[in-house]
């Protein structure tokens, strides 16, 4: 009986996960134009994950919609995204490795395989990691973060450079042991000049550099849960077991944090961590987390679709928010429904 009514209350919040991500995917498809954008393109390259989140819930004519606009618009003979709608070269390589994923997924391989070669010149052979910025003179900033890097690697196995991948788990594996304060504190950018985690840096941007997990505050709350979630499909791909305890090690992290970090939309990776382990594992601990985290979702979506906090003002950065919240949430699910 009480495994019967397990199973029931799983398929009540799965059924109400679904729910949240139609909401989404309707709000989102509200915003598409008719030439294929999404939003007002002017706001800068908020919409990079709009072909993934559209490939991964079925809105396949959205999905090559915005990929045509953004090669008409956005893809240069040199095979890079950049032109006046690149309002800024933040998180450059982040940006171009979810449009990857989405376009691969959405079988646009030329803007798949035909970026992938350009996001490849921001590795750094040494640690694995990629660096995080184009800069203003073109070339390439020096920190290298984790939730940047796992997303290059998340654009490595997608398009099968494994290889590549492997030294991401380098990269996550070598910054993780050379922590001092764990579990209250990490550093989580490495330096490519020096190659070791960056702990100088200027007050008002520490949230590039540090999280300090007890702390009530604004932090990157993400690099726990990217790199877990990374983790597990690097494993999917290349079954080692060094991998997943690595995985464990990271989402221990992210879920032994403060409970304000649900004041926060930094949480939200979280999920894509905890969603993948209780896949590989059907452990209780990852199904408990990635209810709770589901729960969180559809406690922040607001009566329209989308979600909002104070630090998102504008429209495009509301489309960047319910793109990738409706990501994990199809993650979320997905985690969910194969263990039945």
């Amino acid at each position: 009986m009480a495994t019967r009514l397990s199973m029931d209350v799983k398929q009540v919040k799965l059924q109400a996960y679904r729910e949240s991500r139609r909401r989404g995917m309707a709000w989102l498809l509200q915003q598409m134009n008719s030439d294929g954008s999404i939003g007002d393109p002017q706001e800068g390259f908020y919409f990079y994950r709009a072909p993934w989140t559209f490939a991964v819930t079925g809105e396949t004519e959205a999905a090559h919609a915005i990929c045509g606009w953004i090669r008409q618009h956005m893809l240069t003979p040199e095979g890079t995204i950049d032109g006046p709608y690149r309002t800024s070269g933040y998180a450059y390589t982040y940006q171009n490795s979810a449009l990857i994923i989405g376009a691969h997924l959405a079988l646009q391989y030329d803007l798949s395989c035909g970026v992938m070669a350009n996001l490849l010149t921001y590795r750094d052979p040494r640690s694995g990691g990629f660096a995080n910025d184009k800069l203003d003179d073109g070339g390439m900033s020096d920190d290298m973060d984790i939730p940047f890097t796992c997303g290059a690697g998340f654009a490595c196995l997608a398009t099968g450079h494994i290889d590549e991948a492997r030294d991401v788990y380098r990269f996550l594996k070598n910054i993780y042991q050379v922590q001092e304060a764990l579990p209250e504190r990490f550093y989580y950018t490495l330096s490519r000049q020096t190659q070791a985690p960056i702990k100088e840096y200027p007050k008002e941007r520490e949230i590039g550099y540090l999280v300090e997990n007890q702390a009530a505050r604004r932090q990157r709350w993400t690099i726990g849960g990217i790199s877990a979630g990374f983790l597990c499909r690097l494993y999917m791909v290349d079954p080692r077991p060094e991998y997943m305890a690595l995985a464990r090690k990271y989402q221990a992290f992210s879920m032994a944090a403060t409970e304000r970090q649900f004041d926060y939309s930094h949480v939200c990776k979280s999920s894509w961590g905890s969603s993948l382990l209780y896949q590989l594992t059907g452990e209780e601990q990852y199904l408990s987390w990635t209810h709770k985290m589901g729960d969180w979702y559809i406690d922040n979506q607001n009566a329209a679709g989308y979600w909002h906090w104070d630090y998102y003002t504008t429209l495009g950065s509301h489309i960047e928010l319910a793109l990738e919240f409706v990501m994990h949430l199809d993650t979320l699910i997905g985690g969910l429904a194969s263990r039945p």
